[in-house]
């Protein structure tokens, strides 16, 4: 089984989820706020998550900071909040969250 890494930024105003080694994952958040969200996989997800040849040890600015926009563009985002990566997903999300859920089948 692959390892799978979930990074989580929480800030006063949004919350950032990046996914790396599947796609194979419900989230769901909850906040004061805003109550309960549902995170879905991004279309596609079956599809097998491969290793970019392109990594690298060093982290562009681009890469994991709190800002989503790019030069070369990223892909689209959706209007559920999910971006498909590489290797994974992106989920953004308006607002601070109290609690996180992660769930996967297996």
């Amino acid at each position: 089984m692959a390892d799978i890494d979930i990074d989580t930024r929480v800030t006063g105003d949004r919350t950032v989820i990046d996914v790396t080694g599947t796609r194979d994952l419900a989230i769901v958040l909850r906040s004061k706020e805003s109550g309960e969200r549902i995170y879905l996989p991004p279309e596609g997800f079956e599809d097998p998550v491969e290793a970019s040849p392109y990594r690298s040890p060093y982290q562009s600015s681009y890469g994991r900071g709190d800002t989503e926009e790019s030069p070369y563009g990223e892909a689209a985002e959706s209007t559920r909040g999910v971006i498909t990566t590489a290797d994974g997903y992106r989920i953004l999300h308006e607002g601070s969250v109290t609690e996180i859920d992660v769930y996967r089948d297996g």
